[in-house]
């Protein structure tokens, strides 16, 4: 039946999506390289098992748009303003850069102005998708070069924006500058400006009061769809809409359950997307001009690795952090096939030309993978071929860090790192920090910081902070590859060293301290004790009994991993000095009568048990408190005893009135046995 031709395909298609993505998930290879191949296999140019390419080419349309509504979504103001400096640094130097480059390759080799406009900027673009997807999975989000590869993944899908309004005056068809295009445009913008600030928010909270989650659904799908109409209308593009309006609900209240909801149909349409792609390739043309092909694809690969490396060195970030961020930049992105597809559609790429960029990209996605997971190791290995060498001149900037003794150092500048460094500083320790961010550096170093610029991978930068002279080194860095280097580093410079380092997973904890960390601090378990501990208060389970079983649960999961020189950690053995007993914290109310009075007029042992050896008053420690300590509202005792005992003590503190015996004392300090 020709009527259900169209649900043949999509069948067709889901099947194939889904052998795919488990195929190159079980590879461990990003799912969109398996549906690249299966749309070169599925399509017109393959077997032709696709017979409504043009309805495939529609419903992949709609992910596009889902897409650039979810990066609307997630690129609110606020990260821009978070990454501006790398944005325009990094990003900016390599799309104009590459694209330059492109342009001018492109014209070497006789091609025409306008053909070779749209190669630079085709393929100054890298792709979002399989790079962050990347990033996530390998943790490295928050580290150097992932901070380097979001900075200008972000610009370069503000400027696909740009490229796609652009692309239509190449074609010459230059209706939107037209003073109706033009106002018709301006028009739409403000319209949108006054219903996402005035009218959206009141719309949304109307829907969520009928407690209808489908309702819900509905109006963020029917917000997508009709904003990219209305900007297709207007005389703009349908990308253009969905990003406005992923970016008109990016600050509101219900952004994140927005993407919440969106992303299932966004990861179903942009399989069919990404198939779809695969489905233009020529793979005939492929076979045939495989040399061309993978000579481009070389070419190009170096030619974006070397300009994303130059775009990261510009903010003073070593040179290895350079290239690593070119490593994970140089395919080519999604949005290539977009806009390639729409200058072939405005006749700007003959199609020669055309089905041989689109294999060159093919061929860059499809290695990303592959060469992302050698990246470290590459760009270490390259960094040291060319000398890299990332101290500075540590007399005249530090005043003499490299001749610092007993000191710590602290590889970071991160909320860890300065945090760490507060601590130090409470107790008079000298510290150094080592950071690769040279704007970060600059900054710290106008507060008073004794802070160096340089990679704590490096040997040269540790034996400039004087590694051999040192107490510790605490690494507070969120790169992995980088943390493993920089233990190894570290031991070998100073075999007495004492190594403390922070890492995200419990499954890294063995691994590090192999390579030499003494002590390991997972973000993963700590987060689980402070979850536990919040319970744990919020059933009021007294504060004594939840450190000593925090405590407890910490030696247990650190235990097994220390060295043998190393002491226990076993805080729990002084959280008790006798055996049934229990050290806790116990605030006295402001409305207690016995405000005022001594612990002796109180006779606070001889009624409760329990020994007062400590009170906490305007964040300072009374020890040994004597019979005469008189209570003040807010005080916080610090007793000691059995748990019966401990359970007087706080029904006592809770009474307003107190008939305390005036002939019995209470010397309010723990005895000698």
């Amino acid at each position: 039946m020709p009527e259900l031709s169209l649900l043949q395909d999509i069948l067709t298609l889901l099947g194939v999506a889904l052998a795919s993505a488990w195929l190159f998930s079980r590879l461990n290879l990003s799912p969109i390289i398996g549906y690249l191949v299966s749309g070169m296999l599925v399509g017109p140019y393959g077997f032709s098992l696709i017979s409504g390419v043009h309805e495939v080419e529609i419903m992949a349309e709609i992910g596009v748009i889902m897409l650039l509504f979810t990066i609307g979504l997630e690129f609110s103001f606020t990260r821009i303003l978070r990454l501006k400096g790398l944005m325009f640094k990094c990003g900016l130097t390599q799309v104009l850069l590459t694209g330059v480059l492109v342009f001018a390759g492109a014209l070497l080799l006789g091609l025409s102005s306008r053909t070779a406009a749209v190669l630079g900027m085709a393929l100054a673009l890298s792709s979002t998708a399989i790079v962050l997807k990347l990033l996530m999975e390998r943790g490295e989000v928050d580290s150097a070069h992932g901070r380097v590869s979001l900075a200008v993944l972000l610009f370069q899908d503000l400027a696909v924006i740009l490229f796609l309004v652009v692309l239509p005056l190449l074609g010459g068809t230059g209706g939107d500058l037209s003073p109706v295009g033009i106002f018709r445009a301006a028009a739409l913008l403000g319209g949108l400006f006054v219903f996402s600030r005035y009218l959206l928010q009141p719309l949304l909270r109307s829907i969520l009061r009928t407690r209808a989650p489908e309702l819900f659904r509905l109006t963020i799908l029917a917000l997508i769809l009709g904003t990219a109409w209305l900007t297709n209308e207007a005389g703009l593009s349908l990308a253009l809409g969905a990003f406005l309006a992923g970016l008109a609900l990016a600050e509101s209240d219900y952004s994140h359950q927005v993407l919440s909801d969106i992303i299932p149909f966004r990861d179903a349409f942009l399989a069919l997307f990404f198939i779809s792609m695969g489905m233009l390739v020529n793979v005939g043309s492929l076979v045939t001009d495989w040399p061309l092909v993978l000579g481009l694809f070389l070419l190009l690969s170096l030619l974006k690795i070397l300009v994303a490396a130059l775009a990261a060195l510009w903010p003073r970030y070593p040179l290895r952090i350079a290239l690593l961020s070119g490593l994970f930049l140089f395919q080519v992105g999604e949005f290539s096939f977009i806009l390639l597809k729409k200058a072939m559609l405005l006749e700007l790429l003959p199609e020669s030309i055309y089905q041989v960029t689109l294999s060159v990209i093919a061929l860059t996605m499809m290695a990303t993978p592959l060469l992302i997971s050698r990246a470290p190791a590459l760009a270490a290995r390259l960094a040291s071929w060319f000398g890299s060498r990332e101290e500075v001149d540590f007399g005249t900037e530090l005043g003499g860090a490299s001749v610092l003794e007993g000191h710590v150092i602290i590889a970071g500048y991160g909320v860890s790192g300065r945090n760490v460094a507060r601590v130090l500083r409470e107790v008079h320790i000298p510290y150094v920090h080592v950071e690769m961010n040279g704007e970060v550096v600059r900054r710290a170093r106008g507060t008073g910081e004794m802070i160096v610029y340089g990679d704590a991978t490096s040997p040269a930068v540790l034996e400039g902070v004087g590694i051999e002279h040192a107490r510790a080194v605490v690494l507070a860095i969120n790169d992995p590859s980088a943390l493993a280097r920089a233990i190894s580093a570290a031991r070998e410079l100073n075999s007495s060293l004492y190594i403390l380092a922070r890492t995200r997973f419990v499954l890294e904890l063995d691994h590090l301290t192999a390579l030499g960390a003494d002590e390991v601090i997972p973000d993963e378990f700590e987060a689980s004790l402070q979850l536990s501990a919040c319970l744990l208060r919020r059933f009021a389970v007294p504060e004594g009994r939840t450190l000593k079983l925090i405590a407890g649960l910490r030696q247990a999961h650190y235990g097994g991993l220390r060295r043998p020189t190393a002491p226990p950690a076993d805080l729990s053995r002084y959280l008790s000095a006798l055996q049934e007993g229990e050290i806790e914290f116990m605030e006295v109310p402001a409305a207690f009568s016995g405000v005022g009075k001594s612990l002796a007029e109180l006779a606070f042992r001889s009624r409760t048990g329990v020994t007062v050896v400590g009170v906490l008053r305007n964040e300072r420690i009374i020890y040994s408190p004597p019979a005469e300590q008189r209570l003040e509202g807010g005080d916080t005792l610090v007793v000691l005893g059995a748990a019966a005992e401990l359970e007087q003590a706080r029904a006592l503190l809770k009474t307003t009135a107190v008939e305390a015996p005036q002939d019995v004392q209470d010397s309010g300090t723990l005895e000698n046995s």
